[in-house]
This record gives C-alpha cells, sequence and structure tokens, in this order.
C-alpha cells in the first residue's frame, strides 16, 4: 500500500511539471519586411520604444534607394516588433509559418526558399521585421526549420 501511494505521488508530480512545461502561445504576427543588410548587430531585438525604431529606421533610409522612404511604424502600448536573424542553410529567404512563445522562448517555424528578389549566390541571413499583435518577453529564440 505504502508503494502504491509513493507511485501515485511521483506520476502526479510528473504530470504536473509536464503540463506547465507544455503551455505554449500562439502569437499573431505580421511580416513587415525582409532586409538583405544588417539592422541588428545581435541575433534578435525586440523593440518597444518609438526612439529605438526610429534608430533602426535611419538604418533603413540610409540604405535605400529612391526618392520614396519606407514610413516609419508608431510604436503602440499592446504591440512590439522584432528583428531576427535566421540561419539559412541551402537558401537566401525564409517564410514564417508561424511563431509561438513557451517559457520566455521564442519558437520561430521557417521555411526557407530562393527569393528571386535577392542574389541567388547571397547567402546571407537577412535581417526580418516583423509586428507582434501583442506585448511580450523573450530571453532568447529558437528556430524550427521545416
Amino acid at each position: 500500500m505504502k508503494y502504491t501511494f509513493l507511485l501515485l505521488v511521483f506520476s502526479f508530480i510528473g504530470c504536473v511539471s509536464q503540463a506547465s512545461d507544455s503551455a505554449k502561445t500562439l502569437l499573431a504576427f505580421e511580416d513587415v519586411y525582409h532586409y538583405p543588410y544588417q539592422l541588428i548587430s545581435e541575433k534578435f531585438e525586440i523593440i518597444d520604444t518609438q526612439e529605438r525604431m526610429d534608430e533602426v529606421f535611419s538604418i533603413i533610409h540610409k540604405n535605400s534607394l529612391g526618392n520614396r522612404l519606407a514610413p516609419i511604424p508608431g510604436i503602440t502600448e499592446t504591440e512590439s516588433y522584432l528583428i531576427f536573424k535566421p540561419v539559412l542553410k541551402n537558401s537566401n529567404d525564409v517564410e514564417i509559418e508561424e511563431m509561438y512563445l513557451q517559457n520566455d522562448i521564442l519558437y520561430i517555424k521557417i521555411m526557407e526558399f530562393e527569393n528571386p528578389q535577392l542574389a541567388k549566390s547571397n547567402r546571407v541571413a537577412p535581417d526580418i521585421l516583423v509586428k507582434l499583435l501583442k506585448k511580450v518577453s523573450i530571453k532568447t529564440i529558437t528556430f524550427i526549420n521545416l
């Protein structure tokens, strides 16, 4: 009887820890643009202030050709922006399939493809600007290649 009780307690504790670890939150997002030049030096950056967004777009405007400049998005209290650099293996760009948050880790499901607007020989990962339709706290990001 004593061993049966201990077995039940340990199996319950295992189920509770698995349930708390597996809670993932799907994130709604808008893929804004894939820039073929460097916007940030880190692997990713959350932009949640207008001052930082202005700094990023000053880099974009310096690298833009032509007379028209991209409009600078406004930062609101209910959304934020993410810039990240995907890891490329055999392509020159990626398509974002899904994003979800689990234990302060952002998981990004990506599918590689050949972007005809970029040189085929270009294997430098683009900096991707994504609008997150929710404020989030992220410690790190992980890419899942499909």
